[in-house]
């Protein structure tokens, strides 16, 4: 008897740590501010240095400040500031690849002793891959019965994380009379493999806060501009029965205003990335059973544990909420403009097919009163939506990740606001699984020869009774009435008793 073993390397990708920074900056009023109307902040350029346990995350904290200026007219600025944190990571035991990704989460401000004080809450995700080499048996030869399956098993390959440029040039209305700022949200709508490339389809939903004379005063207002896009990133280990999933990162953003023949032109520089995981499948022989017709046989066997992770869902859904005003405050006569969402403390779970969002939208609102005085003011919309999955359980693990591509707020007698926003989501399903493989097998004594020819069969997947009386050389009848419990049907890796007494030639 010969055995023939398979090396199967198997890597999986775990999180080492997940932890929340603050990072706390004070930066000086702009010279000519006479009042601040709004503060925002942005996460870019980030970058990793790892050095044995530690990790040194680096980048840029972008702050846009907008106020009024000292002749009365609306104005921004943008703080650049660079900022260097370590974080000490305790479980590195059998990692041989580490990745580190930030997210900025939750900002805050106010003033104190003519300063802007921030506040920023960045989540910081530490995974490592590991690496399982795990030896089975993928074959037996010579006087043995032996049952064995193909066996399909995903594996993490590897990270993508490639940077890219967009260009864009936005026409400018032309009441318009500058820029305050943009927020640009990513839609990635769909992720494909084609001959060893990634194939990436969306669009770039830009939210511009300008300026225009409005009865001959100069106030704030906001437009959409949407960019659609295609990139293709070369990865060439990857093929088509391979997976990848991901999202995508605003780096940076430049923005310059330029005249053309049909007026101002607004030119946006965006430098994006997209973050990405590669999984792929194995494909390989196994030995589920085997029976020796001269020596016994006993089968070692060990778990395999893996996560199988389904594809990436890209959709959007819109929500609806309502903003009560405080008693107090003053007669709101109309929204003049919406910068900064973002959405907060994201919940997800499983029910029944569908994932259940839970979360906050923070926005930064410019309000115009009755008395046409424009204020700032910052709101969190608490919100509930869901997206269906046929194929979802309740055992799956579920992950996702929300942008705020578009968010339209009104104001209402008042008091109230309505919010009508429409959220990118990008959702990402994975059930762990354990299978059970034969690592190794060991030869016992042999088998006493009473000459009664007695031989056992194991049932292959898909056989009937007549493959089996061909396989064995005996009629059906004989079969039947060696093993009655074949009357109900063949059940693969059941075993069956031949006594070859008799020969039929099939």
């Amino acid at each position: 008897m010969e055995v023939l073993m398979e090396n199967l390397v198997q890597q999986s990708l775990v999180t080492l740590d997940n932890v929340q920074l603050k990072i706390e900056q004070k930066n000086s009023l702009p010279a000519n501010a006479k009042k601040i109307i709004g503060v925002t902040c942005q996460l870019q350029n980030q970058n990793t240095n790892i050095d044995n346990n530690d990790v040194t995350l680096t980048g840029n904290i972008v702050t846009r400040v907008i106020f009024v200026n000292e002749f009365d007219k609306f104005d921004s600025e943008d703080v650049i500031e660079t900022f260097e944190k370590k974080i000490t990571v305790k479980n590195y035991d059998g990692v041989n690849q580490v990745y580190v990704n930030a997210e900025l989460i939750n900002s805050n401000w106010h003033l104190a002793e003519d300063k802007i004080v921030t506040e920023n809450i960045l989540t910081v995700l530490v995974q490592g891959v590991k690496a399982y080499n795990l030896q089975i048996v993928s074959n037996l030869t010579g006087e043995v019965e032996v049952q064995r399956i193909e066996q399909q098993v995903m594996s993490f390959n590897s990270k993508i994380n490639e940077k890219f440029e967009i260009t864009e040039n936005i026409q400018l209305d032309a009441s318009c009379e500058g820029v305050l700022g943009v927020d640009v949200n990513p839609n990635l709508k769909d992720i494909s493999i084609d001959n060893g490339k990634v194939l990436l389809k969306g669009t770039m939903n830009v939210n511009v806060l300008g300026l225009k004379m409005s009865d001959n005063v100069s106030a704030p207002y906001n437009f959409t501009h949407e960019i659609d896009f295609a990139k293709s990133i070369v990865a060439n280990s990857i093929t088509g029965e391979d997976l990848v999933s991901g999202n995508l990162v605003i780096d940076n953003v430049q923005m310059r205003i330029e005249n053309n023949q049909k007026g101002a032109v607004l030119v946006l520089i965006l430098n994006v990335r997209f973050n990405g995981d590669v999984y792929c499948n194995h494909k390989f022989n196994m030995v589920t059973d085997a029976i020796s017709f001269d020596k016994e046989l006993m089968l070692k066997t060990t778990q395999l544990n893996y996560n199988e992770v389904t594809s990436q869902m890209n959709t959007t859904i819109d929500i609806e909420n309502n903003i009560n005003l405080s008693p107090n405050s003053p007669y709101i006569s109309r929204v003049v403009g919406v910068d900064g969402a973002k959405i907060n403390d994201l919940q997800v779970t499983n029910s029944d097919s569908k994932v259940v969002l839970e979360g906050i939208l923070a926005v930064n609102l410019l309000l115009e009163n009755e008395d046409h005085l424009i204020t700032g003011e910052h709101y969190e919309v608490p919100f509930q939506t869901y997206a269906r999955i046929d194929t979802l359980e309740r055992d799956y693990f579920t992950n996702a990740s929300i942008v705020p591509l578009v968010v339209n707020i009104k104001a209402r007698r008042g008091t109230e606001l309505l919010v009508d926003a429409k959220l990118g989501v990008c959702i990402q399903t994975c059930v762990k699984k354990t299978i059970e493989v034969v690592s190794d097998l060991e030869e016992g004594k042999a088998k006493v020869d009473d000459g009664s020819a007695i031989r056992i069969y194991i049932i292959g997947e898909k056989e009937n009774l007549w493959d089996l009386a061909k396989r064995t050389n005996l009629s059906c009848a004989s079969l039947l009435e060696q093993n009655p419990n074949l009357e109900n049907g063949c059940t693969p890796g059941e075993r069956i008793v031949v006594y070859r007494h008799e020969n039929v030639s099939m």
